[in-house]
């Protein structure tokens, strides 16, 4: 947190009139910065060759990564170093071996009490808080089914079930001390 120097006791503004310090002085930032790695991922194959049901992984036959400057939400992987396994016949691709999109998040926020008693045990704070605030995508792990039209793409951003890696997201309240 950041108490900014403006208003009745502080290095901008001490000599302020009253009025002008209601306008000015007590106001506080702060902030907090977010930066994740990718999540990994596994990579299964849409045709299962074991002549049974459940998944399978594919047969890894490149490095499957693309360069940063070559991965778009539409081809996030290479989808062409990997393939479906042969007839019974398990595939070779490992567990975790590629990472889906970082996470890359700025909060901060901008409070100011307004004081109601002289000694400012009664007072009324504002609050604006501002989650993501450079409306940064988050996207999830790209489709991971090898042999499916949509492998390799992401299909979706954000986590609605815990709030978290959203779109931005703005909020006010005030509170009272008294």
């Amino acid at each position: 947190m950041y108490e900014l120097p403006f208003g009745k006791g502080r290095r901008f503004g001490s000599g302020t009139p009253r009025w002008a310090d209601a306008v000015i002085g007590g106001w506080e930032l702060s902030g907090i910065t977010n930066m994740y790695s990718g999540l990994p991922f596994t990579r299964t194959s849409a045709t299962n060759t074991l002549n049974g049901n459940g998944t399978q992984r594919p047969d890894r036959i490149g490095k499957g990564t693309l360069p940063a400057s070559e991965r778009t939400p539409t081809r996030y992987f290479d989808v062409t170093a990997f393939r479906t396994p042969g007839l019974y016949r398990f595939g070779n691709a490992g567990r975790n071996i590629l990472f889906g999109p970082g996470t890359v998040q700025f909060d901060s926020s901008v409070m100011k009490d307004f004081r109601l008693s002289e000694s400012g045990a009664r007072r009324l704070q504002f609050r604006a808080e501002f989650f993501n605030i450079f409306n940064t995508p988050q996207f999830n792990n790209p489709s991971s089914s090898i042999g499916s039209t949509l492998a390799g793409q992401i299909r979706s951003a954000g986590s609605k079930q815990t709030y978290q890696r959203t779109s931005r997201q703005i909020q006010f309240a005030l509170k009272l001390y008294w």
